[in-house]
């Protein structure tokens, strides 16, 4: 289940990089956009401190950037009177988008750019990608879990 690295801009793929995971642009219900690994089963895990805080960082980096992607692939699908709720829009997804072919391509390289940027983020708060997969499907079912995380974030804003 790896997605290519799909640069943006076009440029050549770098050797060595690859998208592990995918990412819930619809997820309007959720303060957040996580990381989905669709192949992970949740268990019950305990997650440290500074992993909590690490995935806490990666949360509020990428909800600006969430936002803006959202924003603008519901405007661009909306002038094609397309409802955006409809559409599987995750990484995953990326390269199968069944869009009508006057937005299929700009959604693709919003999608794209906004899965490597998030990718991103999570690596450089100190998470791997499975980790924060992890963290995301396990606080859905560990109310405790998810008032910690909740409780970083307030902290941080």
């Amino acid at each position: 289940m790896t997605l290519p690295h799909c640069p943006s801009d076009g440029s050549p793929h770098r050797p060595g990089r690859s998208w592990r995971t995918g990412v819930s642009l619809i997820a309007g219900a959720l303060a957040w956009l996580p990381l989905l690994a669709l192949w992970q089963i949740g268990y019950a895990q305990t997650f440290t401190a500074e992993e909590i805080g690490n995935y806490a960082a990666a949360v509020l980096a990428m909800e600006d950037m969430r936002i803006q992607t959202y924003s603008e692939i519901s405007d661009l699908m909306t002038s094609e009177q397309l409802d955006v709720t409809r559409y599987d829009l995750r990484c995953l997804s990326a390269n199968t988008l069944e869009l009508p072919r006057a937005v299929r391509s700009q959604v693709r390289r919003l999608l794209i750019t906004y899965c490597n940027d998030a990718q991103q983020i999570v690596e450089d708060t100190g998470l791997t990608v499975q980790m924060f997969n992890t963290i995301t499907v396990t606080h859905r079912q560990d109310e405790t879990l998810t008032e910690q995380i909740q409780l970083e974030i307030s902290q941080r804003r």
